[in-house]
């Protein structure tokens, strides 16, 4: 769909140092426009209203820049800035780089600044400014290792950020910067070139056939070479790249074993011209296959031939499971599929779900196709389109996987369940992303679209965190709902960062992969593998018992050693822990046996935790003892708290702020609002009677 130029929705027009009107138009995902601003040894000057450069995330919306004069100065004043600093002027340096920066410090309290560094992927700073006297004032920092290879967000180096436009981000007085000059100073150290060499690489899975792999390649000063066209080439937001860093999701562990986290994709075979060196290599292919760690070294005018084997640690396929992200961004014609799946595949994710996301206003990350016309299969790997769409932060993101066609009805976009209902005919599957995180008000939709039948699934395993409280609430309510994972990249993890494993059994299809995801024979994890039992019946079995029936349950959780190691493992019965193994055994695994007898229905699942950051947690067992599993005890706490989301529905508005592509869907989303609240607030009729029929309910004698 066409982006907007100046219209009624958005309008952006910048008078600058040239004195014109020019329209700016939004593109991507990331809504960026391009600042006319001129800079010495500048290309570009960049802002967007999603930023992702470096570290830094702002969300900015209503700080796109404008012009501003400060002292007879031409300024710019907005909330992010992206600089492309000229090839000519530098490029894939190893140098410390002094920026000077001057700002209006009656309207700057300071600013965040990253930058393409060597060695380190997320350079952050903050500075903060006490100063008086004249407005503008001028700060020097100093970039140690710059690199500026065009690895930011649309092929920048720089970036600079005010204060309070951080992810997720409130506007506030320091929501805006006032730039009036920037000037960069090289202080041309950069070694010189030696004396390069060839290498070739080759890595071959345990049957001894070529794979793709993650891999990275440092020198002894934590540098990466720039990836050699043989690299596979992915998809980061609307950018065609060679290579990608891994966000950080914990604040005391990197996800990767180096501290230089940019890493990229090969396909069995990689060649490369290098400096002269000692070269660190890093290789992986997701937790089922060891971590291949070693060094080499490159000799000028000679080449070096690696050759690596990646051996499998677990191999679960073979036991009849298979792993799937149910959530990745990438633009996708019938040409990208080769080159997707390959990075899939080296990740090791057999179900990709590639969705196209939408929003009130317009979609990203279009795909080619949908339903079976959509599907890619190479070997055991598939890649299926989905839908990021509905999505709001008025009543949550949505996914809806294996549909057959797109249904975006404007006249009905925030009638959730109606687009479920569409999907469900065509033999789709939605629910509610990012529950893990508790984002967009997804708190607000759940307690509308769930006793009321409309939800499959919702994402409780994402960026690090897994997230049960609501998941339980509606569990100890009596429903069912499929836990699942997703890495949301581009915007989150790496492809396949967290995934479900689904049990297939012995032969593998992509309609059986979404059939049993559905009858949750599944777990969700960022690495450890758990197996569950309750009775000898596997997760997601449902069991009816009478009165006093005795249940025996077994669980192991077990854990790539070269990932990490576990710490506990437990059992939840109605959301609460009621055993724990934490003694580790010589395979580091834990084991977990239990015997429980019931008086009424209840669900159990298992969950486990790595030392650090590891997690996964399983589908429930639901035991039923006449009716129902639902915790009897939790239900008039919940459906409190459920009534109290409901209640919103008659006062929300929109918040542009809130939403991800405010910049776009400000207007859209409020004349749905206004022209939808009504069959919303009859739907939230609807299921205030079936919560309240929940309160009626006998309670069942002790």
């Amino acid at each position: 769909m066409p982006r907007p130029r100046c219209n009624g929705i958005i309008a952006l027009c910048i008078f600058l140092q040239c004195g014109s009107a020019i329209a700016h138009e939004f593109t991507g995902p990331q809504g960026t426009v391009a600042v006319d601003w001129e800079i010495p040894d500048v290309s570009r000057v960049l802002s967007s209203g999603y930023g992702d450069s470096f570290g830094i995330e702002a969300a900015v919306n209503q700080g796109f820049p404008e012009p501003d004069i400060v002292e007879g100065k031409s300024c710019i004043n907005g909330s992010y800035f992206l600089f492309d600093v000229d090839d000519e002027f530098a490029f894939d340096i190893d140098e410390t780089v002094s920026l000077e920066i001057t700002l209006d410090i009656s309207r700057s309290s300071g600013f965040w600044i990253s930058y393409d560094r060597n060695a380190m992927s997320e350079p952050l700073q903050q500075i903060e400014l006490e100063v008086e006297g004249s407005r503008l004032y001028t700060h020097t920092v100093e970039l140690e290792r710059a690199r500026f290879a065009n690895r930011g967000e649309s092929g920048t180096d720089i970036a600079i950020a005010a204060p309070s436009a951080m992810w997720p981000g409130t506007p506030d007085g320091r929501h805006r910067i006032v730039l009036c000059d920037l000037k960069i100073t090289r202080s041309n150290k950069t070694a010189a070139r030696t004396r390069s060499g060839r290498l070739s690489l080759a890595v071959n899975d345990e049957t001894g056939n070529g794979t793709p792999v993650r891999i990275g390649i440092y020198d002894i000063t934590g540098r990466m070479p720039l990836p050699d066209d043989s690299a596979l080439t992915i998809r980061n937001y609307d950018d065609l790249t060679k290579q990608v860093f891994l966000r950080s999701t914990h604040s005391a562990v990197s996800p990767w074993p180096h501290d230089n986290r940019y890493f990229f994709y090969m396909d069995g075979e990689y060649e490369a011209t290098l400096p002269e060196g000692v070269y660190s290599l890093i290789v992986s292919k997701g937790p089922e296959y060891e971590l291949v760690t070693t060094d080499f070294e490159i000799l000028g005018n000679a080449m070096t031939n690696v050759n690596v084997k990646v051996n499998r640690w677990a191999n679960m396929p073979e036991k009849g499971w298979y792993s799937g992200d149910d959530h990745v961004h990438m633009i996708r014609n019938e040409n990208d599929n080769a080159s997707i799946s390959a990075i899939m595949q080296a990740e090791d994710v057999h179900v990709t779900n590639v969705l196209q996301m939408g929003n009130p206003f317009d979609t990203h990350f279009p795909q080619y196709a949908f339903g079976t016309k959509g599907r890619y299969l190479e070997g055991r790997y598939a890649l299926v389109p989905g839908v990021e769409d509905p999505r709001t932060a008025v009543r949550g993101h949505t996914i809806s996987l294996n549909i057959g066609e797109v249904y975006r009805p404007a006249e009905a976009y925030l009638r959730y369940d109606r687009i479920f209902a569409t999907y469900r005919e065509q033999g789709g599957m939605s629910g509610y992303a990012h529950v893990a995180g508790d984002l967009f008000n997804v708190r607000r939709g759940l307690a509308l679209d769930v006793p009321l039948g409309a939800v499959d699934f919702v994402e409780i395993l994402q960026d690090g965190i897994l997230a049960t409280d609501l998941w339980y609430d509606f569990l100890n309510l009596g429903f069912v709902l499929t836990p699942t994972a997703g890495s949301d990249f581009p915007y989150l993890s790496a492809p396949g960062g967290e995934r479900n494993f689904v049990f297939v059994g012995d032969e593998f299809t992509i309609d059986r992969w979404y059939e049993q995801l559905k009858d949750n024979r599944t777990f969700v994890t960022n690495g450890p593998m758990l197996e569950f039992t309750v009775n000898g019946q596997v997760m997601g079995s449902r069991i009816e018992l009478s009165p006093g029936d005795e249940i025996e349950i077994f669980a192991r959780a077990s854990m790539n050693p070269g990932i990490e190691s576990l710490d506990r493992l437990e059992l939840i019965v109605h959301g609460e822990v009621v055993a724990t193994a934490s003694s580790v055994a010589e395979d580091g695994s834990l084991s977990l046996n239990h015997k429980l007898n019931v008086s009424d229905g209840l669900w159990l699942a298992v969950r486990t935790y790595g030392a650090d950051q590891a997690l996964a947690h399983s589908a429930p067992v639901f035991v039923s003892v006449g009716e129902g599993f639902e915790n009897e005890d939790a239900v008039p706490g919940v459906v409190a708290r459920m009534l109290g989301h409901l209640d919103e529905f008659d006062t929300v508005q929109v918040d542009s702020v809130s939403e991800l592509e405010g910049w776009s869907v400000g207007a859209p989303l409020e004349t749905m609002l206004t022209e939808q609240r009504v069959k919303i607030l009859e739907r939230a009729d609807a299921a205030r009677k079936i919560y309240a029929s929940m309160l009626d309910r006998p309670q069942v004698e002790q």
